[in-house]
């Protein structure tokens, strides 16, 4: 089981560092400020997750194997920029949901082997999946995707809620590939195909 933590976490640090270096990409940053934007989106959900779960310090600072992930992925993405030119919006998209997916179980099967409560680690790790990418955002001076009309956290939380809520008799590497692959369905669906949730229509002054 701490093998399939190791690799779930080295590739959602991945992934979520190609999405940062990505947007990095986009902005005309230098070399360094893709790394730095890199680093901020791959390591981002992972701190939040380990402060939020007593973890300190935080599992980057003894030992320095995601930044050091972050750090390649960014330097790769500069290299092979001229040929990501015209891709990167899909590319970002794409990653940015492999991120998701991937951090929702292994928040999940964190906050389970910390006895959390179901809900609580449910909530939990939507919030600490989708952090990385906000603070991405917020750096670039995008608008967050959290907050725009599309199924974001909702692919977060469902995949953590069937992490957790599948019976234990199924295993973990069964259970954690069922959230994975739900998470990542949802989300690619929803890029694919522009699903949002329904949303109350507010008007000024009303009432």
């Amino acid at each position: 089981m701490q093998d399939v933590f190791t690799w779930f976490a080295y590739a959602g640090t991945a992934v979520f560092a190609v999405s940062g270096a990505m947007v990095g990409l986009r902005k005309s940053m230098d070399v360094v400020g893709v790394c730095f934007v890199a680093t901020l989106t791959g390591v981002g959900g992972g701190t939040l997750r380990d402060l939020l779960l007593g973890a300190s310090p935080v599992g980057w600072v003894l030992q320095p194997t995601d930044i050091g992930i972050c750090l390649t992925c960014a330097v790769l993405a500069c290299v092979f920029n001229n040929w990501l030119i015209g891709r990167r919006a899909q590319w970002l998209l794409y990653a940015d949901a492999a991120g998701i997916a991937l951090f929702a179980v292994l928040g999940a099967a964190k906050a389970e082997a910390t006895f959390a409560h179901p809900l609580v680690a449910i909530l939990f790790v939507a919030m600490s999946a989708c952090f990385g990418g906000l603070l991405r955002d917020i750096v670039c001076s995008e608008q967050p995707v959290l907050f725009r009309r599309e199924i974001y956290v909702s692919a977060a939380l469902l995949g953590a809620a069937v992490f957790t809520l599948l019976p234990v008799e199924i295993g973990f590497d069964g259970r954690a590939f069922a959230g994975l692959a739900a998470a990542l369905l949802l989300r690619l669906c929803a890029i694919r195909w522009s699903w949002t949730l329904p949303f109350p229509k507010y008007r000024e002054g009303a009432g």
